[in-house]
């Protein structure tokens, strides 16, 4: 299954919309962690976390995951 240039700008928008907001949130925890708990990165632990949720919706956006459908009439069985 192609995706058309629409769906594909949609699911490209959606990921950057998440990096962003994982970036925004990432910068208030290192202030934070700054402020109060200098001595252990904690925020290290979301960074952790949050990447390969990243990386899943990114592949997602780019159509890694959609399920490829052979056309038997193609095939000639």
């Amino acid at each position: 299954m192609r995706l058309s240039p629409e769906e594909r700008v949609r699911r490209a928008r959606s990921v950057r919309l998440h990096v962003i907001a994982a970036l925004f949130t990432l910068l208030v925890l290192i202030a934070a962690n700054a402020l109060f708990s200098s001595r252990y990165p904690w925020w290290l632990w979301v960074l952790m976390a949050w990447m390969p949720l990243i990386a899943g919706h990114a592949a997602w956006s780019m159509g890694l995951f959609e399920r490829r459908t052979l056309d038997r009439n193609k095939e000639g069985s």
